[in-house]
């Protein structure tokens, strides 16, 4: 690349040059690439609405954006686009503490509230206790609200449970193929072990008793009659 490659991407910017942006970093060896390349990089993609790649991109450099208001703000874009509004939500609220009053920020984070709140209304996992008999649960709660657990990773661990919710959701009630969907799900998780390391966490203790208690509140909300030991029996945690 030329001496001040970035002049160039921030010239391609303004002219909505984005593949452009992408392609020109793409020959960057990714072990050379930094934290600002990879940065410029994902908000081409989600400029060309390429959100999930975007999403990939800035979650590999999250322990360096962790402090930063333009990584969340990119992250909660991401999110929001890929219709994951309670996780954009989290990562608007992050970018107003991180940097109060930015007008991008508070708009998408007043956009972001509003989905949450209709989505709270429509989810069958979230009805109202009336409509399931009293039964509710919420994603790994104590994993949420300990600054221990990296929220991105907890997000993955969280993926893995959707899937067997999305599952449920289909009516399935058959317990050897539900606990195919879990043994599954589980594996999974543990496969997230070494990245958990890598980011100074582990799945223990808390991540342990949190993950057990969403796998137990999700199969209460269904019904379906299979023990918590026996749900998450594949763990390595």
């Amino acid at each position: 690349m030329e001496k001040d490659p970035f002049a160039q991407l921030i010239i391609w910017h303004e002219e909505d040059e984005h593949e452009k942006i992408i392609d020109r970093i793409m020959e960057i060896p990714q072990s050379d690439r930094d934290y600002n390349t990879v940065s410029l990089m994902a908000r081409a993609m989600n400029n060309l609405e390429r959100y999930d790649e975007a999403l990939q991109q800035l979650l590999s450099i999250a322990k360096l954006g962790e402090d930063d208001p333009l990584w969340h703000f990119r992250v909660g874009y991401s999110y929001y686009y890929l219709e994951q509004y309670e996780e954009a939500l989290r990562e608007f609220e992050i970018t107003d503490k991180l940097d109060p009053e930015d007008s991008d920020t508070l708009t998408l984070l007043d956009w972001s509230r509003g989905k949450v709140n209709v989505a709270d209304k429509t989810k069958p996992f979230e009805l109202s206790m009336q409509d399931n008999g009293g039964a509710s649960f919420e994603y790994l709660k104590d994993m949420y609200i300990d600054g221990y657990y990296p929220n991105f990773l907890v997000d993955k661990v969280k993926a893995e449970l959707v899937k067997v919710v999305e599952f449920l959701e289909q009516g399935n009630q058959d317990i050897e193929e539900i606990q195919s969907k879990l043994d599954f799900a589980i594996h999974a998780i543990n496969d997230l072990a070494e990245e958990f390391d890598e980011n100074d966490s582990e799945i223990e203790t808390v991540a342990r008793e949190s993950i057990a208690q969403t796998v137990e509140d999700i199969l209460a909300f269904f019904g379906i009659e299979i023990e918590t030991e026996v749900a998450i029996r594949e763990r390595d945690w």
